[in-house]
């Protein structure tokens, strides 16, 4: 247990010495912004925030492997790190303040450690396997509702869609037509958060990668949502989640209009 918290801390520091990166760069012409390809973008706080973050988990935990959005590396061994140095980049250089950084830690491919910081809101979420989920130390948890009514569910779509996009379009007709509300905040690892403290009752978000999901995934889960990854915590992975309502809901419209769906829950 000692060695758990020992990494939990180590998350936690890290995604707040990433955080503090980001709120120097925050709306400052200073922040260069690049392309990596057509619709993919980042920016200089993107680079330097995921810098501070491995020098952290470095220092403390070297024999740990870590991988990065923007600089990669390498997934072989037990303890593999997975870190967004800044989720919701575009929603960042854009200047709508949903966006955060997430480190999480798999161990033998499960998340044991997860940690998610929204520096425009100071919010700290970080979950530990078996321990809970909490936001600036407090314990939160999901809402329960009884009726999709009145749920309110968040999505997300890729910018570089790889699937046909008319299966986008039937799953949010379907889900848009039973529940309360959609929101699309633009930035996973903040959604699953916002589920678990029980802002959305429901999420669905598409072809994503491990660092967008490992941390949120498993504080959505300790907050006691349902979480299921498609294709595990893979590249092109898709995420739905939610309380006792609205995620059996969810699961039957992905299974209907997704020809290549495969439920793997957490």
């Amino acid at each position: 247990m000692r060695e758990l918290e020992l990494f939990l801390r180590v998350a936690k520091e890290a995604s707040l010495l990433g955080g503090q990166v980001l709120k120097e760069f925050y709306r400052k012409e200073d922040n260069l912004v690049m392309e990596k390809g057509e619709k993919d973008i980042y920016s200089l706080a993107d680079k330097l925030s995921e810098e501070r973050i491995r020098e952290h988990i470095q220092k403390h935990l070297p024999d740990h492997k870590i991988v990065g959005e923007e600089e990669g590396g390498s997934a072989d061994g037990e303890y593999v790190w997975y870190i967004d140095p800044l989720d919701g980049t575009k929603n960042y250089i854009a200047g709508f303040p949903i966006f955060g950084t997430s480190v999480g830690l798999l161990y033998r491919g499960e998340p044991i450690v997860g940690a998610v910081y929204l520096p425009a809101f100071d919010s700290l979420y970080w979950a530990l396997k078996g321990g809970g989920a909490f936001k600036n130390g407090k314990p939160i948890r999901i809402r329960q509702k009884a009726q999709l009514k009145q749920c309110y569910v968040a999505y997300g779509y890729p910018s570089r869609a790889k699937r046909n996009l008319n299966s986008y379009w039937n799953i949010f007709r379907e889900v848009f037509d039973k529940v309360g509300a959609m929101r699309r905040p633009g930035a996973a690892a903040v959604d699953l958060c916002f589920l678990a403290e029980g802002v959305f009752d429901g999420l669905l978000e598409f072809e994503l990668n491990p660092w967008d999901v490992v941390a949120g995934s498993l504080i959505a889960k300790e907050a006691g949502a349902k979480v299921a990854l498609t294709k595990g915590f893979s590249m092109g992975t898709d995420v739905y989640a939610g309380n006792d309502l609205c995620f059996p809901f969810i699961q039957g419209v992905l299974k209907l209009n997704l020809e290549e769906f495969h439920e793997l829950s957490l």
